[in-house]
């Protein structure tokens, strides 16, 4: 006699996961849903599109204009922009004779007294609030008889400025005899002054 043999577990299981499968299909909770069919991609970096508008709202900034002007005679209207501080004397002497160097001629000795009449001349620049062209040098150049030959340079009054700023961004684009002055082969001493945002260098031959 054939025996009949009856599986209870297996139909047991099989008919819940009959029933599990159709709640999956037909249902409406949005957990199981948003599990199957994620709404977001998460692999997208979050803030890619705010840094992009971010960006794209940003102004756009002019480039600086390095304008020249000859004003007059005596005075170059230059624009460059503003350093951090502004240069010491020293500063300005160690740009002036790598500048000097660069361009084939003679460096310069330090002289008290030419460091002496560059001090005078950048507070007198100070004291006046403007550039006064020359007109305190002659006073100077003529009261002293350890040089047969004087020259000087003024630059500044509107801001902070490196040494070898003034020098290389300011004197050497002037239009006014200033680069001239500079490059002059005859100067053998000098010395710089700083007075605020003023500077002056004075040079020398004996």
């Amino acid at each position: 006699m054939k025996k009949n043999y009856s599986y209870p577990y297996f139909s047991k299981f099989f008919f819940l996961f009959i029933i599990f499968l159709i709640f999956l299909i037909f249902s409406n909770n949005t957990f199981i849903y948003q599990r199957l069919y994620p709404r977001k991609n998460y692999y997208e970096d979050p803030g890619s599109a705010s840094l992009k508008q971010t960006v794209d709202d940003l102004p756009n900034k002019a480039p600086f204009s390095w304008s020249v002007e000859k004003v007059d005679e005596h005075i170059t209207k230059i624009a460059l922009p503003p350093d951090p501080r502004m240069s010491t004397a020293d500063e300005l002497f160690e740009a002036m004779g790598s500048y000097r160097k660069a361009h084939n001629v003679p460096t310069l000795t330090k002289s008290d007294l030419l460091c002496s009449i560059a001090q005078n001349r950048a507070d007198e620049q100070l004291a006046n609030g403007n550039l006064d062209n020359h007109a305190g040098f002659d006073k100077y150049a003529q009261n002293q008889e350890e040089f047969s030959r004087m020259g000087e340079v003024l630059f500044g009054g509107a801001q902070s400025q490196y040494g070898v700023h003034i020098i290389e961004y300011g004197w050497d684009r002037s239009l006014t005899g200033h680069k001239e002055a500079i490059q002059n082969p005859i100067w053998n001493y000098g010395c710089g002054g700083i007075a605020g945002y003023f500077a002056v260098f004075i040079f020398g031959s004996k």
